[in-house]
């Protein structure tokens, strides 16, 4: 399976309270759970659609599928999705991502792996 890392540097805003500290969602069968919070879990929907779509779509351009994951970087903060290896188009289990900072793929990709396991 050929990955392809696409970093990109939207006009996004950070959440109004950013707190750099390391907020973890997880997506069950089409729902947003989060400890910190509904408003939380609703923006991480939100960020999750749009980016998993653009994501979808470069794959699909390069002739190399789904993503497994993809991520926003920006000075203030950085987000972050996770499919299964074996998710499908409409994947029942999915995680995620955010901190109020921008840090690399490999940190929140180990956060999310062991947080899974």
């Amino acid at each position: 399976m050929t990955r392809i890392l696409i970093q990109l540097s939207l006009a996004m805003q950070p959440p109004e309270q950013a707190s750099t500290s390391l907020r973890i969602f997880q997506i069950q069968n089409g729902l947003v759970i989060s400890e910190s919070g509904q408003q939380d879990a609703d923006d991480f929907a939100a960020d999750y659609q749009g980016l998993r779509h653009f994501s979808d779509r470069i794959g699909q351009v390069l002739d190399l599928g789904s993503s497994l994951y993809a991520s926003v970087h920006e000075p203030q903060f950085t987000f972050m999705y996770l499919l299964p290896d074996n998710a499908g188009a409409q994947p029942a289990k999915a995680s995620g991502a955010m901190i109020g900072s921008s840090v690399a793929n490999t940190e929140l990709l180990v956060a999310l792996r062991e947080r899974n396991s």
